[in-house]
């Protein structure tokens, strides 16, 4: 006799739907795991950049990805950053992802590095500006990436064209952060003929940082600044990065050169800055070689920023009475990097 309350359709529609949802956590679960590790956060437009790159490579295929942010700038003090690394170490433990992709030096020393060779994972760096050597990758198989390395030959260029014949004295000042000290070593070495580097200054406190602004005003003819994320004020607190562009636009007479697109967008007159849109697309490629071309990490050479991107302030530039060449404006406008 037939149960006029059973309903069969149900039955098969739960049970076909209830089959869908184990076979979608079944995909889910094997797709190939990615782990992004940022040693700064979002409110830095260095790392929402790279996301952009990394995601331009992605978003073609279907992975299990997921990010952190170490937020080291805002926060650097060395006790802090082995706190949040010892804590993202611990996650990648758990999650056990086939790729680590580390971003910028922080994440290879306090992350990374505790991964060298791991049969079981594959580990990219992006965004380094040490040696890789200093992370032991260079006794490391399971690692390769991109370095990151400002175009000093692009900087000369603009320099000499800004400059008049007669003024050649540069000068280069930065926060006191790890990565200042690898950029300040590279500064240093290189030769900037028929330049004249005058000096390097790193600064800890506001009041360093107003001092080497002072001294630049009398010994140098044009600035060159790089980082300025980890300045602390009188109190020890870490100072809002366009504020330092914002104090120092108003007393600087000189003409001052950034190596990253956040210096003009707080407010600086120009940038010729490596592309972070680079740095986030080779990793990603690296990684889907490694995913879907079953490529050898060890047969992946590292490789080293080629690309680089000119940010312009308008009003700054006219504020210093200066006259660009057509071309390195041209350049900024064809990027959208032309601030007005």
């Amino acid at each position: 006799m037939k149960d006029k309350h059973f309903n069969y359709e149900k039955v098969l529609a739960l049970i076909f739907l209830i089959l869908f949802v184990i076979f979608l956590i079944y995909l889910n679960l094997n797709k190939p795991r990615i782990f992004i590790v940022h040693s700064y956060d979002t409110d830095y437009s260095w790392v929402v950049d790279i996301n952009i790159g990394l995601n331009r490579i992605f978003q073609k295929y279907s992975y299990n990805i997921r990010y952190y942010y170490m937020n080291t700038k805002r926060n650097p003090d060395k006790n802090y950053i082995e706190k949040v690394g010892n804590s993202v170490i611990k996650m990648i433990k758990d999650w056990e992802p086939d790729i680590l992709i580390a971003i910028d030096d922080n994440a290879q020393e306090y992350v990374a590095k505790h991964f060298i060779n791991n049969p079981k994972m594959k580990i990219i760096y992006s965004g380094v500006n040490a040696n890789p050597q200093i992370y032991g990758y260079d006794k490391a198989n399971n690692v390769t990436g991109i370095l990151e390395r400002l175009p000093f030959n692009a900087f000369k260029e603009v320099f000499l064209q800004i400059l008049p014949p007669d003024k050649r004295r540069i000068m280069h000042i930065a926060d006191a952060s790890e990565t200042s000290y690898f950029i300040q070593k590279e500064i240093e070495e290189l030769n900037w003929y028929p330049l004249i580097l005058k000096k390097t200054i790193l600064c800890k406190t506001i009041q360093d940082w107003n001092n080497a602004i002072e001294y630049s005003q009398q010994n140098a003819d044009i600035l060159f600044i790089t980082h300025y994320h980890t300045i602390k004020d009188n109190h020890g607190i870490v100072i809002k990065p366009s504020k330092i562009i914002e104090l120092t636009e108003s007393k600087l007479k000189i003409p001052a050169i950034g190596s990253w697109g956040f210096f003009v967008e707080d407010g600086g007159m120009m940038a010729v800055a490596v592309s972070p849109y680079e740095q986030g697309e080779e990793a990603a490629k690296i990684a889907v070689e490694i995913l879907e071309k079953k490529h050898d990490i060890q047969n992946i050479k590292p490789i080293v920023s080629r690309l680089f991107v000119i940010y312009i302030r308008k009003d700054s530039i006219i504020r210093r009475n200066l006259k660009l060449p057509t071309l390195i404006e041209a350049f900024a406008k064809a990027t959208n990097n032309f601030y007005e």
